[in-house]
């Protein structure tokens, strides 16, 4: 029956012939936002997990969708900056629209500052922004990107800057790298005795 219905599709849609061209999705800058978001908030342990959850982690439901996007559209079909193609099939969840915000509010009673809605709702907010510029996608995520890049920077190295006597931009990279390297370092090693090499 599924193979019936591939073959009926296309006849009745064409796959992604109204939707603009795009080179990258929005994950990475959901990603950042929530980072920023987080650090203005300065968000303990257990805040960070729910609002990387609801900030980020709800776009895990787009791989429900994804067999049948591929199938129906190609591989390339995934860099697209949506992935509506006009078959009418759900592509996202209930999650992804503000009627959502029905199941979310009531888990956000009892956190400080409600994080699961305000992570949700920022994810929400940055979904219809990128509905809404579709054809402008990479300049506007391109811009996007660089304010929170920023952003970022200027609250690490500000943080940073208080903990410290001596500061100065090329001792924060420095110390940013070396905390990097660590962590890689330490990546590498664990992976490594997982592997069994030493």
């Amino acid at each position: 029956m599924s193979k019936r219905k591939r073959e009926i599709a296309p006849s009745t849609y064409e796959p992604c012939s109204s939707i603009p061209e795009g080179e990258t999705t929005l994950t990475t800058t959901h990603l950042l936002v929530a980072v920023l978001v987080g650090m203005v908030m300065s968000l303990d342990r257990d805040e960070w997990f729910v609002a990387l959850t609801f900030g980020v982690l709800i776009d895990l439901d787009h791989l429900f969708a994804a067999p049948r996007y591929i199938a129906d559209n190609g591989w390339a079909a995934i860099l697209r900056p949506s992935w509506d193609d006009g078959s009418g099939l759900p592509w996202r969840s209930l999650f992804h629209y503000p009627v959502g915000a029905f199941v979310v509010a009531p888990l956000a009673i009892g956190w400080r500052y409600f994080v699961p809605l305000v992570f949700w709702g920022l994810h929400v907010s940055l979904d219809q922004l990128q509905n809404s510029t579709l054809e402008y996608s990479t300049p506007v995520e391109s811009a996007i990107l660089v304010v929170v890049c920023s952003g970022i920077v200027y609250i690490g190295y500000r943080r940073w800057g208080e903990l410290r006597e001596e500061t100065g931009f090329r001792l924060f990279l420095n110390d940013v790298s070396r905390k990097i390297r660590a962590v890689l370092s330490g990546y590498g090693r664990a992976i490594r005795l997982r592997l069994g090499s030493t």
